[in-house]
């Protein structure tokens, strides 16, 4: 009787334990996906800044932007609305997570 209640007892430890493990992994996979967005987030307004205060225009599409100033993000795993609103005021960005 005794060998049977350790026996379960090792495998509830073990379950446990994996599942400590498991959703830490994701917890820590879910906070560097927030970083990867914020960081693509902060890129995509630093170019625009910067493309409107070296050519005095912000940039027609998404597209010359990330070819000229150089944005590089996976597109796998994020999906980019670039709106211009009005040729004197700052597009907006919209950073969608893919699932």
């Amino acid at each position: 009787m005794k060998y049977i209640l350790k026996y379960w007892f090792n495998i509830l430890s073990f379950v446990v334990v994996f599942l400590i493990i498991f959703f830490g992994f994701q917890s820590i996979q879910q906070s560097t996906l927030e970083n990867q967005r914020e960081s693509l987030e902060n890129a995509l307004r630093r170019g625009i800044l910067e493309c409107y205060a070296l050519e005095g225009r912000y940039p027609d599409t998404l597209d010359y932007l990330i070819d000229e100033y150089h944005i590089i993000y996976d597109e796998n795993l994020f999906d980019v609305k670039y709106e211009i609103i009005a040729s004197n005021m700052m597009p907006s960005i919209t950073i969608i997570e893919k699932e």
